[in-house]
């Protein structure tokens, strides 16, 4: 890969799809939105002339063969990701795909296994992992400022009286877990690593659909994570790591904030990190920076944590009872 401007794809025109290209326009010397698919040419063909985009397909296949892209977004539906992203790497196209990259840590798997063997990049697009501020708050944990972490504190819960028909269908991979829980989650495995222990409980509906979620990890070296998710409560969206010496916040919309506050014995301060945009582009840039660099994986969003997260919501779903398609598939022939 050159130093020109990287061709990017998107795949879905749905609002993720929508904010990720709003985005990329902030990046216009080094990226470059050459097309866009959609199951609906006329929704393809909107979407083009909404961003200026050359060519709109009703067909995600024919964008893949096109020879048109270096790399696709996929901002569809989560059980629509693992196929999606399969045929790319397949073809030699790179991936930027959004969390959660599939239903199962088995898929996760395989294409983690596809992208190697075609000397492919994927990356999940979990924001979260490089927006600067979150960045900002790991580096000075890290450094040792509140001492050994032991206790995690996040959640991430809303409410709408009309919830979008996906959150609620089990073919969708509807429910709290994989729109909000893995936010928690990804917060807590980023300060503590994986648990040694996970307990889940959970209230599902008629349908078998996560309503609301509580989960509670314990790790070897004594510290512990409680952490929440649902559909039935509007929710403070904060999260906490604290240790002997006090404890680092993260406010509202934790997962793209624009600063944390550190508290301490000397008192509590309030860290501003400079952000701009909507925070899709600072993953965008890690991509790009990994194609050019001729790596299959972006440093900071790494395949192994992709795929213990995944290994965690599916031990997650297992203890409060949420199956989705593609929990009985074998990828191992």
């Amino acid at each position: 890969m050159g130093v020109d401007r990287v061709r990017w794809g998107i795949v879905a025109t749905g609002n993720i799809s929508t904010s990720f290209t709003r985005d990329l326009k902030l990046l216009a010397d080094d990226a470059e939105v050459t097309a866009v698919a959609s199951r609906s040419q006329t929704s393809a063909d909107r979407f083009a002339a909404e961003f200026g985009i050359e060519q709109g397909y009703g067909d995600y296949r024919r964008m893949i063969d096109s020879g048109t892209v270096d790399v696709i977004y996929i901002g569809t539906p989560h059980p629509q990701h693992y196929a999606i992203a399969r045929a790319a790497l397949q073809a030699g196209v790179a991936v930027l795909c959004e969390k959660p990259v599939t239903l199962t840590a088995e898929q996760a798997r395989d294409l983690i296994a596809v992208a190697t063997e075609h000397k492919t990049l994927f990356a999940e697009a979990m924001w979260m992992r490089t927006n600067p501020v979150i960045q900002a708050f790991f580096k000075e944990l890290d450094s040792g400022v509140i001492g050994e972490p032991q206790q995690v504190v996040a959640d991430f819960a809303f409410y709408k009286p009309s919830l979008p028909t996906r959150l609620l269908d089990p073919a969708l991979g509807g429910g709290s877990l994989m729109d909000g829980g893995i936010y928690p989650m990804t917060f807590a495995y980023m300060a503590l690593g994986r648990p040694a222990e996970l307990k889940a409980v959970g209230s599902l509906n008629d349908d078998g659909i996560d309503l609301n979620v509580a989960m509670a990890w314990r790790h070897d070296s004594g510290a512990v994570a409680a952490l929440t998710c649902g559909l039935r409560s509007q929710n403070p969206w904060v999260a906490s790591v604290s240790g002997p010496e006090g404890s680092l916040q993260l406010p509202h919309r934790f997962h793209h904030p624009e600063y944390y506050v550190r508290s301490t014995a000397a008192g509590a301060e309030r860290i501003d990190v400079p952000v701009h945009g909507l925070g899709y582009h600072y993953e965008a840039t890690a991509v790009m920076q990994a194609l050019r660099d001729g790596r299959t994986e972006v440093p900071s969003l790494p395949h192994a944590s992709t795929l213990e997260i995944l290994e965690l919501l599916d031990e997650t779903r297992s203890q409060i009872g949420v199956r989705y398609p593609g929990d009985d598939d074998d990828l191992s022939g």
